[in-house]
């Protein structure tokens, strides 16, 4: 649960970036699931105070979620930048980054972001 709601806090402010706004549709077709899946996931953050989320309407990240987002991006661009300081070209680096970055433990994480503030 935890991966996927990371997932979904990653996107949301991915999207919110690029466009300014978000919509569920929009994030259904970033994330390859159907619409009443992301309405659903969309309930629970809601509940669980990452998103503000009205059927219907656009969402958005709480400052709890932005906080969580912003620790999401950091994160996965010290492993980032760790594949490619071994030689992986970036857009695999990306790529292998979103896989890991889920699955890793915290310490492993925080000796990754060590490392790259090094390199």
């Amino acid at each position: 649960m935890q991966e996927i709601r990371e997932k979904y806090i990653e996107r949301i402010y991915e999207l919110k970036q690029k466009n300014g706004y978000v919509r569920a549709t929009d994030l259904a077709k970033l994330l390859k699931v159907k619409p009443p899946s992301v309405t659903e996931m969309l309930q629970k953050l809601s509940k669980e105070g990452y998103v503000l989320y009205e059927k219907y309407r656009v969402v958005d990240l709480t400052p709890k979620g932005m906080e969580l987002a912003k620790k999401l991006e950091k994160r996965h661009r010290a492993i980032k930048k760790v594949f490619m300081y071994f030689g992986v070209d970036e857009e695999t680096a990306d790529k292998d980054a979103c896989v890991v970055e889920h699955i890793l433990s915290e310490e492993t994480i925080e000796k990754i972001q060590k490392f790259a503030e090094k390199i």
